[in-house]
């Protein structure tokens, strides 16, 4: 693997944190919160992607989490009957 990829990664998300850096200072504390705690996860993701590029995207954990309330559903409704 290429580690450099992480601390490039960590870099540019700091150019991009930094260039909205006029907007943060006058934006309300909550707000500020919000945006640094955003791109942390940004960069979080980022980095697992890199690591674990197999990783099953957004529409297969909402697939794992309401698969067997829509089996319920459909089964229960007899739907396609």
């Amino acid at each position: 693997m290429i580690w450099y990829a992480i601390p490039s990664l960590l870099t540019t998300s700091f150019f991009l944190a930094a260039a909205q850096w006029r907007w943060t200072r006058s934006a309300p504390r909550r707000e500020k919160a919000a945006y640094w705690v955003l791109t942390a996860i940004g960069w979080a993701v980022g980095v697992l992607l890199y690591l674990f590029p197999r990783l099953p995207g957004p529409s297969e954990f909402v697939d794992f989490l309401f698969e067997r309330l829509g089996t319920m559903l459909i089964n229960r409704g007899q739907a396609g009957t």
